[in-house]
């Protein structure tokens, strides 16, 4: 039987009931008295998503007022959960190396994935060499790659090799390598030997956390290690992340933004990020 975590036993106490309010965020609503540990619960669950929010969107997410979720993130505060900010707060400074396991990230932010995914597949035309980096956002340009034709697609990851269908014209390349435990991808030196050999039109990159200042990192060195070969690969680097990923650092460093030809990213990035890329004289689209 699972023990549960330290977060989980703290969001345990004080669990008297109150009124009952309908739970936003993409959930289904809650149709039953919510008592405060089970709204703390969902408001770490949204920062753990989210990195940070601000008191009025979780005040409207949860159906509360903003004076409730203030005395909330104050309790969550004491008890180390939340870091308090000017009109929200953010979860404390956490290991660089933390990473969702591959099972966790295919499930946040779907529909932003979805539009991320068209949108650089629309990028790609007929006959192209792409490769394609492992991972959820990956896995939907894949997805929207099924209607191109002559492509010869390159990918470490094999949750994109194994279900997805391309059109009989297309070429699809498995790089082989050591499939990472818990994970769909493929490393080491059997993966960076085929990388170090190939050249092709465009790279789509996944990213673990962006920086204006520290650019593209990663939780692990080994796929930081790869990443840096899909880059070198290609003509013409796109970086596909959706919002979440802007603003964190992961422990090993992939490249500069500099080495980025291209941005999509979905509607949910901040002013701030955006006004730092046209800074940083990178394009970026929005969708």
């Amino acid at each position: 039987m699972p023990v549960p975590n330290q977060s989980d036993q703290k969001l345990a106490e004080n669990a008297m009931p109150e009124h009952r309010h309908d739970w936003g965020l993409g959930a289904t609503a809650l149709r039953e008295t919510v008592v405060p540990a089970e709204r703390r619960r969902r408001i770490v669950e949204f920062l753990r998503a989210n990195r940070s929010a601000k008191n009025e969107e979780l005040a409207a997410a949860l159906g509360v007022s903003v004076a409730t979720v203030r005395r909330d993130l104050d309790f969550l505060a004491t008890q180390g959960l939340v870091s308090r900010t000017h009109g929200g707060a953010v979860l404390p400074e956490s290991s660089t190396a933390y990473e969702r396991l591959y099972s966790e990230k295919r499930v946040l932010f779907q529909d932003e994935k979805r539009r991320i995914g068209q949108a650089a597949a629309a990028m790609v035309a007929d006959g192209e060499t792409i490769i394609l980096d492992t991972g959820s956002t990956t896995f939907q340009v894949a997805h929207h790659l099924a209607g191109h034709k002559n492509l010869t697609i390159i990918t470490n990851d094999l949750l994109i090799a194994a279900i997805l269908e391309f059109d009989p014209t297309t070429q699809l390349v498995v790089t082989g390598g050591i499939r990472r435990s818990g994970f769909s991808v493929l490393i080491g030196p059997i993966t960076e030997d085929l990388l170090r050999g190939v050249k092709v039109n465009k790279s789509f990159l996944s990213a673990d956390a962006v920086d204006l200042t520290h650019g593209i990192s990663n939780a692990t060195f080994a796929e930081a290690a790869t990443k840096r070969l899909i880059i070198e690969a290609a003509r013409q680097v796109v970086l596909v992340v959706d919002h979440s990923k802007f603003g964190g650092m992961a422990l090993a460093k992939v490249a500069g933004l500099e080495r980025i030809h291209h941005i999509i990213t979905d509607s949910g990035v901040s002013p701030d990020v955006l006004q730092g890329l046209e800074r940083l004289g990178v394009p970026v689209t929005v969708v």
